[in-house]
C-alpha cells in the first residue's frame, strides 16, 4: 500500500496555503461542536484569532479537548488534509510574534500591515500533540 502521508515540507506549505480549518470541542452535552476558523500556521503550530464571545472560547476556557482537520481537493485524486488533537493555550497580544500577526492580515485582509489586537478578539496557539496527514495526489505516482 501506498504511503499517502505528506512530508514535513510539503505539510509545512499545505498549512501555509490554505485557509479554513475546522475545530473540534465538546459542547456541553459531550457532542463534537465543529466550527470552521481562519488561522496561520507558524512554528509548527496553529494560530487563531479567536472571538471571545464565541462558545468555543468559553469551552476552552473550562480546558474542552480540541481536534482539527484541514483539507482541500474535489476529486478523489486531489484529496489532501491534515488531522489530529491539539493543545492549546491563550496568549497575550504583546507576546504574539509579528509574523504571525503579518501572515493573518496578508492571507485574509490582503494588507501589508500586522494584524492590530482589537477587544473582542484574543490569540489562540494551538499545537497538535497528535497527526494524521494524507494527500491522495499521491496515488498516481
Amino acid at each position: 500500500m501506498a504511503d499517502l502521508s505528506m512530508t514535513p515540507d510539503d505539510l509545512d506549505t499545505f498549512l501555509t496555503e490554505e485557509r479554513v480549518l475546522r475545530l473540534a470541542t465538546l459542547d456541553e452535552e459531550g457532542w463534537p461542536a465543529v466550527v470552521p476558523l481562519w488561522f496561520v500556521w507558524h512554528a509548527e503550530a496553529i494560530w487563531v484569532w479567536n472571538l471571545t464571545r464565541a462558545r468555543r472560547t468559553r469551552r476552552m476556557e473550562e480546558g474542552t479537548r480540541c481536534a482539527f482537520t484541514v483539507d482541500a481537493g474535489h476529486d478523489y485524486g486531489e484529496l489532501r488534509g491534515a488531522s489530529g488533537r491539539l493543545d492549546y493555550a491563550f496568549v497575550d497580544d504583546a507576546e504574539v510574534p509579528v509574523e504571525v500577526r503579518a501572515a493573518f492580515s496578508a492571507k485574509y485582509l490582503g494588507s501589508d500591515e500586522p494584524l492590530q489586537p482589537a477587544d473582542h478578539h484574543q490569540w489562540v496557539r494551538m499545537v497538535p500533540t497528535t497527526l494524521r496527514t494524507w494527500d491522495f495526489r499521491r496515488l498516481g505516482s
